[in-house]
């Protein structure tokens, strides 16, 4: 299968920096005043396990988007979701701008997918391969249809 993949996707990944950060502090200021308490040290769990959770996110790669397709499917997958696939028989349009991947397949079925994260080469190597690539003559017409 042919794929793109986004660049990192900051703004989730500094948030759960920052508030990690920021309950690790809170946690840690109180044991330098001498004044440890129960809530000082929740403090302190709390903003490891998120910073925890920052490293293991990192390790699983869901703070990427992914594009794949070959000649049948079509599959995606936004950061810390499930990838989603449709069959391109099943497809009736796609529509790509700068900013969004639009698959209609049918009644209430269908995907959007952000693209702010993609290289435009990329997209543009999608569009020539995916979507302006190679129809059937069923596939055309649904598609002029759509």
């Amino acid at each position: 299968m042919k794929a793109i993949t986004s660049k990192i996707h900051k703004k989730q990944r500094n948030a759960l920096i920052v508030y990690g950060l920021f309950y690790l502090i809170m946690g840690i200021i109180p044991q330098f005043n001498e004044e440890s308490s129960l809530v000082s040290w929740s403090y302190i769990f709390v903003g490891v396990v998120m910073l925890g959770t920052i490293g293991y996110q990192a390790y699983k790669g869901n703070y990427f988007s992914i594009i794949k397709w070959n000649d049948n499917i079509l599959a995606f997958k936004s950061p810390e979701s499930k990838f989603v696939q449709f069959k391109r028989s099943a497809i009736k349009s796609v529509k790509l701008t700068d900013k969004s991947l639009t698959i209609n397949a049918g009644l209430g079925d269908g995907e959007m997918l952000d693209l702010d994260y993609f290289k435009t080469e990329d997209l543009e190597y999608f569009k020539k391969d995916f979507v302006e690539g190679a129809l059937t003559e069923t596939e055309a017409y649904n598609l002029a249809e759509a």
